[in-house]
């Protein structure tokens, strides 16, 4: 129960970096030689994946070399090379052409890249594969842009009742606001639904609508109090207007599924079907922030375990309400599958929820600003658990009072029981106090970032938050400047955008949708950006040494992209596409 998860995790941040500055300090770069202008690393690795390069006997040759290319390591000093080898999934060279080609045999599959880029595969740190695959399946897809009004909603509601039993739950995802501002009511959705109870989860997954079926079925009237955080919104005379904000509001309904809906098998579709397109953006890893309910950590296990990964997945699974504790450890460790292509992290708690609920020192002008979802202590109990257990924890955080309970609970837990290099991390981490960006260094926590968020929610930030808090939403070079891992990530699908190509530019180009600055002296280089969405993402899931960067001992988790990002404009960032991926020597996507 209480042994340390990070036992195949390999050497320490520390020792990785003792090891780093000592290779770099003389060893590496006396094996360096200029060729082609490029510098290029041979036979002394930088990192401790250099115990995992595999070595070819007599007569034995590459699986796979990748070659006349323009080859991006992200490694330390940012290297450069023509051509890798690949060998039983392992970075086995990166070098010029000549040695590549000289390790080829009858056997080796060779991909002439044609001066094309290779990076490291993009490992989205935050985000909900699972929920992904639920849309369009369990959950009829009523996702912006495609739903833009009241109409459309009205329409893709009707044609899922038309296939469904008479009183049976449709439940959809993916809604934004109408009108400029306008949330949907039970009235928008009740003349097609008279029959059957309906939830409809918006976008962002913080809030949903039902119609008036569903608020019957749950006994929300005029009289039933709001929950903790939760908010039943109300017409002029007190009655649930059907729209829902936070979980604890939201799950008066979702209780009342039936248990099928999202069963072990719906689930076990969800999580493989959205892996091609994961892999076709040039995904190679992702880590699945809101694993809700143990049918869905069971699904993520089973696949695991009949090894039907296709991309690297790590996942967390969510606790919503102290009750959840009870048995909670046990449970996941009694189920826990773990390889290279799926584990167990730990777990994620929800300080505050909706960006109008965001919890702040000051007041603003959303719907609630002084709630957090979770009473302090409740949270510092929790995070206590998997702490001591050994796993990490990743806290999603809006406003600044909510970063702030998030790392008291961190603190709390690493003076009660110091462990090395626990690093607990910190998901979106949206508005932060002078005072929480040192703890934030000071603490060793892990930044788990959306730029996107700016895209997406800028624009109606200045209207809750103001201009001066808003303008200060996300301080990426900030964080780099203190030195504070940063991993970065789309958290779809609860933003529009899941490519990894519109996390890099909203990094790099940081306007509201209407086209406002956010502080743009905080903005990343295309450089930070590709770093924090490799070895900064491997890094807040303790994988450094194994992937991230194009290394002898790493995984041959690579990207060939169509045009090269490093040379093309701030805005076309957003329109590359990726060639060819290739997840431990197997080519998963290729055009």
């Amino acid at each position: 129960m209480s042994h340390n998860h990070h036992h195949h995790h390999g050497l320490s941040r520390r020792d990785f970096i003792k090891l780093g500055g000592v290779a770099l300090g003389g060893a590496a770069l006396a094996a360096c030689t200029r060729r082609n202008g490029l510098i290029e690393l041979t036979a002394v690795p930088t990192t401790s994946a250099a115990q995992n390069v595999p070595t070819l006997g007599p007569g034995e040759y590459a699986d796979t070399i990748l070659v006349n290319g323009n080859i991006v390591t992200i490694n330390a000093l940012r290297t450069t090379a023509q051509a890798l080898v690949v060998k039983a999934g392992i970075i086995l060279l990166v070098g010029s052409d000549a040695a590549v080609r000289a390790l080829a045999g009858a056997g080796t599959t060779v991909i002439d890249l044609a001066g094309r880029t290779v990076t490291p595969g993009l490992n989205d740190a935050h985000c909900h594969l699972s929920a992904c695959g639920l849309l369009g399946t369990a959950y009829v897809d009523v996702s912006w842009p495609a739903v833009n009004t009241v109409e459309q909603l009205q329409a893709k509601v009707a044609e899922k009742i038309a296939s469904t039993p008479q009183g049976e739950w449709v439940v959809g995802s993916g809604w934004v606001m109408f009108d400029g501002g306008r949330y949907p009511t039970k009235h928008d959705i009740d003349p097609v639904s008279p029959n059957h109870p309906v939830m409809l989860i918006n976008q962002g997954g913080h809030m949903a609508v039902v119609n008036s079926l569903a608020l019957e079925m749950a006994g929300v009237t005029a009289s039933t109090p709001d929950p903790g955080n939760g908010r039943f919104l109300r017409e002029a005379n007190g009655e649930p207007s059907g729209t829902v904000m936070n979980h604890p509001a939201m799950d008066y309904f979702r209780r009342l599924w039936p248990p099928d809906l999202l069963d072990v098998k719906v689930m076990e579709t969800s999580i493989l079907n959205p892996q091609a397109r994961f892999a076709s953006m040039g995904v190679t890893s992702f880590q699945d922030n809101y694993a809700r309910g143990m049918e869905r950590m069971q699904a993520y296990f089973n696949i695991g375990r009949r090894r039907e990964m296709t991309i690297r997945g790590q996942v967390m699974n969510v606790l919503e309400y102290i009750q959840e504790l009870d048995g909670r450890i046990d449970a996941l460790e009694a189920m826990r599958y773990e390889d290279d292509y799926m584990h167990l992290a730990g777990a994620k708690f929800q300080v505050d929820g909706a960006a109008e609920a965001s919890y702040t020192h000051e007041p603003h002008n959303g719907i609630a600003w002084n709630i957090p979802i979770w009473k302090p202590n409740d949270l510092k109990e929790a995070v206590r658990a998997f702490h001591d257990a050994g796993y990490q924890v990743a806290l999603h955080t809006g406003g600044d009072a909510a970063v702030d309970l998030a790392l008291d609970a961190i603190e709390n837990a690493m003076n009660k029981n110091p462990r090395p290099d626990p690093r607990h991390r910190i998901e979106h981490s949206v508005l932060n106090t002078n005072d929480a960006l040192q703890r934030q260094k000071d603490l060793g926590v892990v930044i788990s970032t959306q730029p996107t968020l700016i895209r997406a929610f800028a624009d109606a930030m200045f209207r809750i938050w103001g201009e001066e808090r808003t303008q200060r939403m996300i301080p990426t070079r900030t964080w780099l400047d203190m030195g504070v891992p940063l991993a970065l990530s789309s958290d779809a699908p609860s933003m529009p955008w899941w490519e990894p190509q519109a996390t890099l530019l909203a990094s790099i180009a940081r306007y509201s949708a209407s086209g406002i600055p956010v502080s743009p002296e905080q903005a990343m280089t295309l450089d930070e950006a590709m770093y924090a969405h490799t070895m900064g993402s491997a890094y807040a899931d303790f994988a450094e040494n194994k992937k991230g960067s194009l290394e002898p001992g790493k995984f041959a988790d690579l990207i060939v992209w169509h045009d090269n990002p490093y040379a093309a404009a701030t805005e076309d960032l957003f329109n590359l596409t990726v060639d060819l991926t290739m997840v431990g020597g197997k080519v998963v996507h290729q055009v």
